[in-house]
């Protein structure tokens, strides 16, 4: 939009389209709430992996619950029975943890993604409001002469 303005003789000022500034800034007005949702998103995606993750590990220890159960009878394999529910108990701990250093992994990178795409909003609203005081200063100069 600068690159297009107009140059103000004798100065480094430029004019710009007002209709056209005002549709950028309307437009990252708009893309900032939506970058929120964003991260709502995925701190609520990351919430469903975890719950997901326990969930499963909590229907993995039943079974090891119920299997260990019905070996017990059995005096023979009540050693391997509790050695099986450790394993299977040990295995699920393991994919729960997995799972949730995963989701925590995921949402670091979406909302380091989303903070980089903030910084380039801000600056553009930074460059923004520059032009408008340099535009602000460029009549003000225009009005004392």
């Amino acid at each position: 939009m600068l690159q297009r303005g107009r140059a103000v003789p004798l100065s480094s000022l430029r004019v710009i389209d007002a209709n056209e500034f005002a549709q950028l800034i309307e437009r990252m007005r708009i893309s900032v709430p939506s970058s929120i949702m964003e991260s709502e998103r995925t701190l609520a995606e990351r919430d469903h992996i975890l719950a997901e993750a326990r969930a499963e590990a909590e229907r993995i220890v039943q079974q090891a619950k119920q299997r260990a159960m019905e070996i017990v009878h059995q005096d023979q394999i009540v050693a391997t029975a509790r050695d099986e529910a450790e394993r299977i108990l040990q295995e699920s701990r393991q994919a729960a943890q997995r799972r949730a250093q995963e989701a925590d992994r995921y949402a670091v990178d979406v909302l380091g993604d989303l903070a980089q795409k903030l910084q380039v909003i801000t600056k553009q609203v930074d460059n923004g409001i520059q032009v408008m005081k340099a535009k602000s200063l460029a009549h003000g100069d225009d009005d004392e002469q």
